[in-house]
Parts: C-alpha cells; sequence; structure tokens
C-alpha cells in the first residue's frame, strides 16, 4: 500500500491516544485541543482506510487494526526520536522525562533511597514513575524503561539482570513463642500463614519452598489474606502468624530482632528482577538512568 507523504504528521496524534486510551489526555500530553487530535486521527483512518478507534462517551480503545499499526509503527517512532535526541544532545546535560514502570515493592523499598542522587545529578531529568504488579506494554504504553520479573512477550527488548529478589518466611518472637517453631514446610499446615491475594486473579499466591533440592509449591490457609505486602508485614510485625515477603521488606526487622527468619534453609530460589527498554539506542536521559540504576545494583547480592 502506498501511503500519502504527510501521513506522519498524524502519527503522534495517533499514538498519544493509543497509549492514554483518551483524546483528552492525549491532547493535554501533545499541547493541542481534544478536536485536533481527534480530527488528526479521523484524517488518518481515512487515508489508511481503517477504523483504529472504537469510541464512547469516556474513552477510545484500539481496534484490532489499531493494534496491528501502532505495534507496527511504535517502535520505529521510538527509534526516531531516540536518534534525533541523540543527534540533538551530544552537546549538553540529558534532559527530558524518563517513564519508569516497576513492581511496587521494588520500587518503594530499593528505589526510593536512590532517586533523590540521581535527581540531583541529573537536574534537566525529571522521572515519571508507575508501579504495576504487571506485565505491561512497554512500546505500547509509552514507558522507557521497564523493571520486573517478568519480560513483556516482545522479543525485540533488551533485557538486562537488575537484581535478585529473595523471598523470605519471617514471624514475630512473640508468635514463634507462643505457636512454636516450624522445623518442615509441612509443619507451616499447623500454623496461621499471613497470605498474598494475587490482584490478577484473586487467588492466594502458593509458598515455592525448597525441600530435598526440590522446589514445591504449598498451598496453605490462614486466617489472613491481604493483596498489600505492606499489610501482611504489619500483621506479621503484630504477631498474627508467618509471612513470605521479599526480603527488602523483612530485612530491617531482621537487624531490629522485631522478626526472626523462619525456615531458611526452604526458602524460595531467588527470583532474577530485570531492567528491559525497546532498543539498545537509548536517548541520553533514558542511557542516563539506565546506568544509573545498572552501576548501584551490580555489585549487589
Amino acid at each position: 500500500m502506498s501511503l500519502p507523504f504527510d501521513v506522519h504528521r498524524l502519527l503522534p496524534a495517533f499514538l498519544s491516544a493509543a497509549q492514554a486510551q483518551n483524546f483528552s489526555a492525549a491532547a493535554r500530553q501533545l499541547g493541542v485541543t481534544p478536536a485536533a487530535v481527534s480530527k488528526n486521527i479521523r484524517v488518518l483512518e481515512e487515508k489508511l482506510a481503517l477504523r483504529l478507534f472504537q469510541r464512547n462517551t469516556h474513552n477510545v480503545v484500539l481496534t484490532d487494526e489499531g493494534k496491528a499499526l501502532l505495534a507496527q509503527v511504535a517502535p520505529l517512532w521510538q527509534a526516531l526520536s531516540a536518534t534525533l535526541e541523540n543527534a540533538g544532545g551530544t552537546q549538553q546535560d540529558p534532559s527530558g522525562t524518563v517513564r519508569v514502570s516497576m513492581i511496587p515493592g521494588f520500587g518503594r523499598q530499593m528505589l526510593m533511597p536512590l532517586i533523590p542522587q540521581f535527581l540531583e545529578r541529573y537536574p534537566q531529568i525529571d522521572l515519571d514513575l508507575s508501579l504495576d504488579a504487571r506485565v505491561v506494554n512497554l512500546v505500547g504504553e509509552g514507558f522507557d524503561v521497564g523493571i520486573g520479573s517478568r519480560v513483556d512477550p516482545d522479543s525485540r527488548l533488551v533485557a538486562r539482570p537488575l537484581y535478585q529478589m529473595q523471598m523470605v518466611l519471617a514471624a514475630s518472637p512473640g508468635y514463634l513463642a507462643q505457636h512454636g517453631t516450624p522445623q518442615d514446610p509441612d509443619d507451616l499446615l499447623r500454623h496461621n500463614c499471613l497470605l498474598h491475594r494475587n490482584p490478577a486473579n484473586g487467588r492466594s499466591v502458593k509458598w515455592p519452598l525448597r525441600r530435598h533440592g526440590e522446589t514445591k509449591p504449598l498451598e496453605l490457609h490462614g486466617r489472613l489474606v491481604a493483596s498489600r505486602p505492606e499489610m501482611l508485614l504489619d500483621a506479621a510485625l503484630a504477631g498474627l502468624g508467618i509471612v513470605c515477603l521479599a526480603r527488602w521488606y523483612t530485612e530491617p526487622h531482621f537487624a531490629q530482632g522485631t522478626l526472626q527468619p523462619v525456615l531458611p534453609d526452604c526458602w524460595p530460589q531467588p527470583t532474577q528482577l530485570w531492567l528491559y527498554y525497546a532498543s539498545a539506542d537509548l536517548p541520553p536521559r533514558v542511557r542516563a538512568w539506565v546506568d544509573f540504576l545498572l552501576a548501584h545494583f551490580r555489585d549487589r547480592p
């Protein structure tokens, strides 16, 4: 298909609307009116002879044709933007906004202490952080960088190992004094276990414990189930049961003695967290963020 020569000027409206799923939000991002965004997309649809969005009162949703176009155009547009930004930024400090998606616990516990140092080092870079316990479509949703244990299925992504997340079992000294300390994973069946509910499917997360060299997910029961790890941590500190959490939640309490490790020889194998992005040809603002994180976590366990 031969495309009209001026179709490129219509693409920013399409890409922004596809990311925001709302013409008004896309207009704010582009600094134009919602009517201008709507008109550009309508013209693009006419030129391509495709319906790209299903419209309703509150938002817009990509059609299958719109999704296909986004998958093809977004990486090319991002690569073009990166090339132009690199060309224009060689003589000046990195600047602009870096949009990052990350798992919430890592963001709050591990990254937040580093952010003041980064922002001081790069005064012209802004960070837009989304704490999402899900796999995001990095390109389609407009993120520059993602941090998580599961990489978007898009095989074109660059993935760098960042951090080994260790899940641990812990309980308060008071709980263990009253109920005893488990000596074997099966002992947990007789304890009150504080369980994490997966918001995506509503089910309690199994504990993948190790014994005799094998990992076996253990389905447990308890009187308290919560979707937020912070609430489970508070419950463990209150002596309500045994919890399985990422070590970044429990480490300060191990040091203070307010929590004690439980069954350390059976803890799950560490989970690799990845730092991933769409292309090795990064704009200076994104390269600064990526290099900063890799330098900080490279020598950490």
